[in-house]
């Protein structure tokens, strides 16, 4: 009876318009819940709620947090029973009308602080992107004065932010987490060079031309292979690895030759053909008999063909019987070796080197052909070093050879992968001189980067890291430089 004049009393005060059944039901429940649950004010302190509770509560300061699609606003829940055509001649509000109730409930969340609202967006969801709140657009309709503050620098917020944000502050730390950090925050900077491939102490020496291109090809498979000296790890294949294919190639070409000028033979042309070609088959089939059936096989039809392509011998033979200087003199698996002139923009440099050319040809002309045989693709011309370099140390080797000098006259690679048999180095003599003059320059960067000991796990071709023998060793995963 108490609630009931209350409210007479309350109605005759504040309100002149009649009210219905209905209206006082709701407003006798109403005091009736006020009487029941006795409302205690929260005080001072911060309160976590939800966008629904916060429009019944009055807060100093709201910060509103997560604003991003799909919360901001709450998708609806579509009807499954009913479709939008018949909802809507029903009355049901439009998908339109429940957009703008939602945005008008934001602007009325972001006015319903007394002092002070802030609004943040996140771009990471657990482990899904997702994208801001269209409802961030809406926040100039709130017209609410907008105020700067400076940037919170360095705050932390969780423990483990102690160490990942700079400066380090241990403080926050018990006892033994602190001597675990400041044993982690004592030790070397991850980003010194030792960490990166630097070495000191590189002994000076002189360094194979195949060797310095493995440097080319990656700094740390050259460190692995020639200072470490570790062995690779062996393929697990039923025929040859490519190591061997290639020594075998060698071995069988360099028997041939030394036959051909044994009986008398020079140049081969197109009339001594022939002759080339069996006396080639008699020697590879020597060759063939010391290695097991299967192997045997694979590398007849290499060396000799079948009848869909024609083999390594015909190939090489064929080269040289298209060329009409004729050959005096042949310098197979000739040794370079000793120090060199090298010339460079800097000025010359002498630097020891080694090597062996797979084939040197002298001309009758006084120029030689210099030959380097590749079971695989030819390589990259602007990067190779081995056959510009080896033409260099042949030209000052030969200076004297036999009462006269050589000059280059021609450097090829004789590929057996690829669409060209016979890939030259240069085209003409302007090219010629770039080529060996851009080698020369490569070949000294090369010979000082290992003298200052700089070996860093950088290929020129991350594919190669899938087929490196020494990947267990390599720390490019680590670091970071690949």
């Amino acid at each position: 009876m108490d609630t009931l004049a209350a409210l007479a009393a309350v109605h005759a005060a504040h309100d002149d318009r009649p009210w219905t059944i209905d209206d006082l039901g709701i407003a006798v429940r109403r005091a009736i819940e006020d009487q029941t649950f006795e409302l205690e004010r929260a005080g001072r302190g911060l309160h976590l709620v939800d966008d629904q509770a916060a429009r019944y509560g009055e807060f100093d300061d709201v910060a509103i947090v997560g604003v991003a699609e799909p919360d901001w606003p709450e998708r609806p829940r579509r009807n499954i029973f009913y479709p939008p055509s018949l909802l809507k001649s029903l009355g049901w509000p439009s998908e339109k009308d429940r957009r703008a109730a939602a945005d008008a409930r934001f602007l009325d969340l972001l006015a319903s602080a007394s002092r002070r609202t802030l609004v943040s967006t996140i771009t990471l969801d657990e482990d899904a992107l997702v994208s801001r709140s269209m409802q961030l657009d809406e926040i100039s309709r709130a017209r609410l004065s907008t105020v700067a503050r400076a940037r919170f620098e360095g705050a932390r917020v969780f423990v483990d932010e102690a160490l990942s944000v700079e400066p380090v502050a241990l403080a926050p730390l018990d006892e033994a987490s602190r001597v675990w950090a400041e044993l982690r925050v004592g030790r070397s900077a991850p980003d010194a060079p030792a960490f990166h491939g630097n070495v000191q102490g590189t002994s000076a020496r002189a360094w194979s031309v195949s060797a310095l291109e493995t440097y080319l090809d990656c700094p740390f498979r050259f460190f692995a292979q020639h200072v470490l000296k570790l062995e690779e790890e062996p393929e697990d294949e039923e025929v040859m690895d490519p190591r061997r294919q290639g020594q075998f190639v060698h071995g069988v070409f360099e028997a041939f030759f030394a036959e051909w000028q044994g009986a008398g033979y020079r140049a081969i042309t197109p009339q001594n053909l022939d002759a080339a070609r069996n006396m080639f088959t008699i020697v590879a089939d020597r060759g063939l008999e010391r290695l097991p059936a299967a192997e045997a096989g694979l590398e007849r039809t290499r060396l000799l063909g079948s009848p869909a392509a024609a083999g390594l011998g015909d190939a090489v033979f064929r080269m040289e019987a298209e060329r009409s200087v004729a050959v005096v003199e042949r310098l197979l698996e000739h040794p370079l070796k000793g120090d060199f002139t090298i010339a460079t923009a800097n000025g010359a440099r002498t630097i020891a080197i080694r090597g062996k050319a797979d084939r040197l040809d002298l001309l009758a002309d006084g120029t030689f052909r210099l030959i380097d045989y590749k079971l695989g693709w030819p390589p990259n011309r602007a990067r190779a070093l081995q056959l510009p370099i080896y033409s260099l140390c042949a030209e000052q080797r030969l200076a004297s050879h036999n009462g006269r000098s050589w000059m280059l006259g021609e450097a090829m690679y004789l590929a057996f992968k690829g669409p060209r048999r016979v890939v030259p180095l240069f085209a003409s003599p302007a090219g010629r001189a770039k080529v060996l003059a851009d080698a020369q320059e490569r070949l000294v960067l090369t010979v000082d980067a290992i003298a200052r000991g700089e070996f860093p796990p950088t290929p020129d071709d991350v594919y190669r890291c899938e087929t490196c023998s020494f990947a267990s060793v390599c720390r490019k995963d680590y670091v970071g430089d690949v």
